[in-house]
């Protein structure tokens, strides 16, 4: 894996898509930034998971209240932005090398 490639966490991606949440600006600026410096971003089956959770829980539990049709059409323009880093041993195993 390169030194130029990152792993985005979930709260980042969920804070990339929701221009209501006070982080949705320095979101945005972190992830441009990455991408203008020719960076890799990475996102995992894991993410896409919790990011699915957060889009459709209710605003009243702390979930942004999309749709599931809403949610869809993000976690659709979050595949086309980021990579994704298949789940498995080799990954972890690269991943460690990096630390």
């Amino acid at each position: 894996m390169s030194t130029n490639a990152f792993l985005l966490d979930t709260n980042v991606i969920l804070r990339w898509v929701q221009p209501s949440d006070p982080g949705y600006q320095l979101a945005n600026v972190a992830v441009s930034h990455l991408i203008d410096s020719g960076c890799s971003l990475f996102y995992t089956s894991q993410n896409l998971g919790e990011f699915w959770n957060v889009l459709t829980r209710p605003v009243e539990r702390n979930g942004y209240g999309f749709t599931p049709a809403e949610a869809h059409i993000e976690a659709q323009r979050m595949e086309g932005q980021f990579q994704l880093i298949p789940d498995g041993i080799h990954v972890h195993q690269e991943c460690a090398e990096c630390l």
